[in-house]
């Protein structure tokens, strides 16, 4: 990987990110919608194209790689336009974080809160040592460390314990890419993946306590990084090979992928084809959505010399702006959704023509009431303009001109 001098799209909004946020958003919604309804398939014709959108929308969850590695090119995004621009500037550990806490955790918190209610609305709650327990490592963001906790009070927030996570790590991923460059960089990346697997096996044999691992910062830390590599390359301070940005190879990892997560289930655990299963599945999601992110931003140059835009991506950048939203509440609503569901209708028609938009025009209602007021609003233009940062992962829109809270 070798420096240039011309980075692209320096005053343009990454509306490919945010497009891409928005479709691996909706795959995550429908993949947890369409779960409530694979038993329901029915028993004529007709039961043929339902079971190819089950088993379609049964790898939806696969876009939680795709929001590892944007979640990478968002963070890095700052430091990466600070080097190309006639002024760097350091990224500092406590105004980071201040940024991060002020931007991400009053609408987690709200959420959690939603979620407890409707718990104390439906079935009551116990106020035992391990619910406030709980309550506390969900607060701290650590519920991901320990397999009581991990899917407790909403199944997809391990995932957000994990983006706080690697955002601790970012500093070291920094120091190390300053040191090294990105090639040894990303192999300590991956060798991390492999040491918290034999931490977790060593732990249990020692103490039988169950350490998570995919639901565990390290296994994802390597794919995290391909992020913050992508965007180095959009802004010019690195030359990707062109085989970073060929889709058919990008498309053969994530199918591979794919394949073997199917497979994994059927495969004997405890065994060397097993954990060289798993090892390599995460990863080759990573790689495959890096080569997307890179074709993306490609293909957003040729946009911005166009001056047109996709309308699908507009829509699906619409959806992007508030994806953070939506993957924080689309839980609590599939979960009701029930109440509001046409009977008359087919169970999968259901799924998609009534919870799906229900889910998605809640997380728009919870972006603006919730989400949006503690998103900082660009200064005015000056000659030495500030910018912002961008909310991570399920977020806002990405800008390599100005960066949104």
């Amino acid at each position: 990987m070798t420096s240039r001098n011309t980075p692209p799209l320096i005053n343009s909004r990454l509306q490919s990110i945010d497009a891409l946020r928005g479709i691996a958003a909706l795959g995550v919604v429908l993949y947890h919608a369409v779960l409530q309804t694979q038993n329901a398939v029915p028993g004529n014709l007709f039961q043929w194209p339902v079971k190819g959108v089950v088993f379609l929308s049964s790898l939806g969850y696969v876009g939680v790689f795709l929001f590892f590695v944007i979640s990478g090119f968002c963070i890095h995004l700052q430091w990466a336009k600070s080097r190309v621009s006639d002024n760097p500037q350091p990224i500092r550990f406590g105004s980071f974080w201040k940024r991060r806490i002020r931007r991400l955790y009053p609408p987690y918190l709200i959420a959690i809160s939603l979620f407890l209610m409707m718990a104390v609305w439906s079935v009551g709650i116990d106020l035992t040592h391990f619910f406030v327990y709980d309550v506390v490592m969900h607060l701290l963001m650590l519920h991901n460390l320990d397999p009581h906790t991990c899917y407790s009070i909403n199944g997809v927030f391990w995932t957000l314990a994990i983006e706080e996570q690697l955002y601790l790590a970012y500093f070291l991923l920094l120091y190390l890419r300053k040191r090294w460059g990105w090639g040894p960089t990303l192999l300590i990346c991956g060798f991390t993946r492999i040491g918290w697997f034999f931490f977790s096996h060593f732990v249990w044999l020692a103490t039988g306590y169950g350490v998570p691992v995919p639901e565990a910062a390290a296994s994802h830390w390597f794919t995290w990084a391909l992020g913050a590599l992508a965007v180095e390359a959009a802004v010019g301070l690195v030359q990707l090979p062109n085989w970073c940005r060929n889709m058919w190879l990008g498309m053969l990892a994530i199918v591979t992928a794919s394949a073997i997560s199917l497979a994994l289930p059927y495969t004997p655990k405890d065994t060397l084809l097993h954990d060289v299963s798993w090892m390599l599945m995460h990863p080759l999601w990573g790689f495959g959505f890096f080569v997307v992110v890179n074709r993306a931003v490609n293909a957003e140059v040729r946009w911005f010399e166009r001056l047109r835009q996709p309308r699908l991506v507009t829509i699906a950048a619409t959806i992007g702006a508030f994806s953070y939203s939506l993957y924080l509440t689309h839980e609590l609503v599939i979960m009701q959704a029930w109440r509001f569901t046409l009977y008359s209708l087919p169970p999968i028609l259901n799924t998609l023509l009534v919870i799906t938009p229900a889910t998605v025009g809640f997380a728009w209602l919870f972006y603006r009431l919730c989400e949006k007021p503690y998103m900082r609003k660009a200064p005015p233009k000056t000659s030495e303009q500030r910018v912002e940062e961008p909310a991570p992962v399920f977020t806002s829109s990405v800008s390599i001109a100005t960066e949104e809270a």
